[in-house]
C-alpha cells in the first residue's frame, strides 16, 4: 500500500479514521508506534490489537486528543476526509500534533475519474455502498480541489501518488486525473 511506504519506518503516527486498523498492522511491523482516532467501536476495538492506543471519537467533535503538541512525525487521513462536513478545520486542528519536521498523508477519491465522467455524461450520479460516490462521502475532489484543499491549510506539498489502473499501467501515466481512482498526497506544515 502506498501509504505505509511514505510513511517510512520507526515513526510516531497519528491514524486518523484507523477504521479496523489496516494501516496499523502493516506500520506496526515497520516498528512504528501507533495512536488511532476512530469513530466505530466495533472497528476501534480491532484496531487495537495494532495500536498502542486508539481514541474513540468523532474526529469534527473532538476538542484535543491527550498527546503533547509536535508528538507525531506522521499523521494518515486516509479516506476520511471525504466524510466530514469541515475538513479543512480538522486539517489544522490537528496540525499541532505534528512535528515541524513531520508529514500528513491525504488520501481522497477522484471524483473526476473516467468512470465518473462517463456516468455523468450519461445523467447518471448514483450513490453506492463503497468507492468513489460512496453515500457517506459528503465532499468530493479532483486532483486540483485536493491540492487546494492542503495548500490552504498551510500545507506544502511534497509529492502526489495515484491509486488504480494509472499506478498499475506506464501508458496511462500521462493522464493521471482521467484514471486515478485515489490521490495519495504526502505534504508538510508551512
Amino acid at each position: 500500500m502506498k501509504i505505509i511506504s511514505l510513511v517510512g519506518e520507526n515513526k510516531k503516527v497519528l491514524d486518523v479514521g484507523c477504521a479496523s486498523g489496516y494501516i496499523g498492522e502493516h506500520l506496526k511491523k515497520k516498528g512504528c508506534s501507533l495512536v488511532g482516532i476512530e469513530i466505530d467501536k466495533k472497528c476501534a476495538e480491532i484496531a487495537k490489537r495494532a495500536y498502542e492506543d486508539v481514541i474513540i471519537a468523532d474526529v469534527e467533535k473532538l476538542e484535543a486528543i491527550s498527546y503533547p503538541e509536535h508528538f507525531f512525525d506522521v499523521i494518515i487521513f486516509a479516506d476520511i476526509l471525504e466524510h466530514l462536513k469541515n475538513p479543512s478545520e480538522t486539517l489544522i486542528k490537528f496540525k499541532k500534533y505534528l512535528k515541524k519536521d513531520g508529514a500528513v498523508i491525504v488520501s481522497l477519491p477522484n471524483i473526476a475519474q473516467i468512470k465518473i465522467r462517463l456516468r455523468l455524461l450519461l445523467g447518471k450520479f448514483d450513490y453506492e455502498e463503497i468507492g468513489i460516490l460512496d453515500r457517506t462521502h459528503l465532499r468530493f475532489y479532483t486532483l486540483k480541489t485536493a491540492k487546494r484543499l492542503l495548500e490552504n491549510n498551510s500545507y506544502k506539498i511534497i509529492s502526489v501518488d495515484y491509486s488504480g489502473f494509472v499506478s498499475r499501467y506506464v501508458f496511462l501515466k500521462p493522464l493521471p486525473t482521467l484514471f486515478a481512482h485515489q490521490f495519495i498526497i504526502k505534504a508538510i506544515p508551512t
